[in-house]
């Protein structure tokens, strides 16, 4: 947007169109511009990253929803292995017991280790495994169900008993018999 407002002066007969253009993005997107979904989406990609965001004010409010959402990946980890372990090893008596060294990044040193990364590919995600846990949850699309509504777009008949609680292998027979008749030998 910024561009189109740097050409205004080199417009003679449309000098206020970029305005409007501009002031028309703004309105018809100030939704997604300021959705956390599509903030985090946006910057999770390497690509990206904060690149496209011009002031630091907004950089630094999604620095920190992204900040925020590795600490409540972190605590979900942490819970996990809380579970996992909840039996604690009495390691002073064996021999080879050393000091276990803290090797996970802490949120905040991660999210600045990936916003600093020059890499602008989807591989530098495999170095940020929180980023990438991330990013997967919020640029993966959900999956549709259209296939399996086509199969039975047979007007109301979605919603009756014959259709309700289906086992798998009546689905399976459901399925066949009605595309069967594509195949059917005509003689």
């Amino acid at each position: 947007m910024s561009r189109m407002l740097a050409l205004r002066d080199e417009f003679r007969m449309t000098a206020s169109l970029p305005d409007v253009i501009v002031q028309a993005i703004m309105v018809r997107f100030s939704s997604v511009m300021d959705n956390k979904e599509a903030l985090l989406a946006a910057v999770t990609l390497p690509k990206f990253k904060l690149r496209w965001i011009r002031e630091e004010e907004k950089k630094d409010t999604v620095r920190a929803m992204l900040t925020t959402e590795c600490h409540e990946l972190l605590l979900e980890d942490q819970q996990l292995n809380a579970q996992h372990h909840n039996k604690p090893a009495d390691s002073t008596d064996d021999f080879f017991s050393f000091e276990e060294e803290d090797c996970a990044y802490s949120a905040e040193t991660e999210v600045m280790e990936y916003l600093k990364s020059a890499g602008s590919e989807l591989g530098v995600l495999r170095q940020f495994r929180r980023i990438k846990a991330i990013s997967l949850r919020y640029n993966t699309a959900t999956p549709s169900s259209a296939p399996v509504e086509r199969l039975f777009s047979l007007g109301n008949l979605v919603l009756t008993p014959t259709r309700n609680r289906m086992s798998s292998k009546h689905f399976e027979r459901l399925t066949l018999m009605r595309y069967n008749h594509f195949f059917k030998d005509e003689e």
